[in-house]
């Protein structure tokens, strides 16, 4: 009986992750510049485009974002 409960709250834990990477996923695509695209991914939100890293150095635009 305790496992189905834990492995029911894993699985609500799951979906509540992927729900708000997607929300953040959204926010971020209404401020990021032209020629920067974000996508869902499992467990983060994923930054694409062209001289990415340069451009995280040269825009203040996207300092804020943060970058790994």
């Amino acid at each position: 009986m305790f496992e189905r409960m834990v492995e029911r709250a894993a699985r609500q834990a799951e979906r509540r992750a992927e729900s708000r990477v997607r929300e953040l996923t959204q926010r971020l695509r209404a401020q990021l510049p032209a020629g920067i695209r974000a996508e869902a991914a499992k467990g983060r939100v994923r930054l694409t485009g062209k001289s990415l890293r340069r451009r995280f150095a040269l825009e203040p635009g996207l300092r804020w974002i943060g970058f790994k």
